[in-house]
């Protein structure tokens, strides 16, 4: 008992409190012939390797998520061909759909041929290979991710196809961009050129699933807003439609069913989807007086 002081506390004058620091130390292993300076190189250099594998980890389940969702193509595209030999451009649009690298789809084509022709190619985030099957002349396009374009929205690179039945051998360069869904809320005008006044408008449109079709499906309604005009050839409107690339037609029915436009209203829609513009709609009579309507339609969204 005389060797110690300090009352209460019990610590020998010549002990050293056990510190954080040293109880971490205690807790590697004391290999055979390692100790004291050795010991803390082994026990820093252990601390530095979990500290590193702790910040790869984090870093790799941040990142990995993200890369491959910037790298998709898949949505509706137009697809400008600029002949070498013809000045004049050829569009093609549709829907791409990509899985994993392989890429499918069907384009709307835009040379010789009317109709729809089959994608097939393949896409590893940076460069694409398409080909577009034309009634067995195909079509071969590659191109490359520009590198300020990590969301997949504009490529472009050269093409050539063979004679064929649609049209003649041909090489050259393209471009295509990729045109945002058409969905949301909506508000706009519908302005006559038959002295019927301004309606405004006001609703939303639904875009269809990409299956990679040549088009997709559109839905929605329509709603007249303010005072109507003397002839009100639409108050309360579902809308029922299609869209390839920025072209895109509208039907309009009352709540009867009745069709109110005779013909579809052909629209073009900005490549941002933030606006749908149409040259002429016609409204078909709905009484002696009211024989029917045409004119302009210009939707904003949202």
């Amino acid at each position: 008992m005389a060797d110690r002081v300090g009352g209460a506390t019990g610590v020998h004058p010549h002990e050293r409190p056990i510190t954080r620091a040293a109880s971490i130390e205690s807790a590697v292993p004391r290999i055979s012939g390692i100790t004291g300076g050795g010991r803390m190189r082994v026990w820093t250099t252990v601390s530095l390797s979990c500290l590193l594998l702790m910040l790869l980890a984090c870093g790799s389940s941040k990142q990995s998520p993200t890369s491959a969702a910037q790298h998709s193509i898949s949505g509706n595209w137009v697809i400008t061909l600029d002949r070498q030999a013809n000045p004049l451009p050829l569009t093609y649009t549709g829907f791409l759909l990509q899985t994993g690298k392989s890429v499918t789809g069907s384009l709307k084509l835009g040379d010789g041929c009317e109709g729809v022709g089959p994608v097939a190619g393949t896409f590893d985030g940076q460069n694409l290979q398409l080909n577009v099957s034309e009634f067995g002349q195909d079509l071969s396009l590659t191109g490359t991710l520009t590198s300020s374009d990590t969301g997949g929205t504009f490529l472009g690179g050269p093409f050539s196809t063979l004679a064929g039945g649609c049209t003649g051998a041909s090489t050259g360069s393209w471009t295509g961009f990729k045109v945002n869904p058409l969905a949301g809320s909506f508000h706009g005008t519908l302005v006559s050129n038959e002295s019927n006044g301004t309606v405004n408008v006001a609703g939303t449109i639904t875009q269809g699933a990409n299956i990679g079709a040549s088009n997709s499906s559109l839905s929605g309604d329509l709603t007249t807003t303010g005072t109507p005009p003397f002839c009100s050839y639409v108050t309360t409107a579902s809308i029922t439609g299609t869209i390839t690339g920025t072209t895109v037609n509208l039907f309009f029915f009352a709540p009867n069913g009745t069709q109110l436009n005779f013909v579809p209203i052909v629209a073009k829609l900005s490549p941002d989807a933030s606006s749908l513009t149409a040259a002429g709609y016609q409204f078909q009579g709905v009484s002696k007086t009211c024989t029917g309507d045409s004119g302009s339609l210009q939707l904003s969204f949202p």
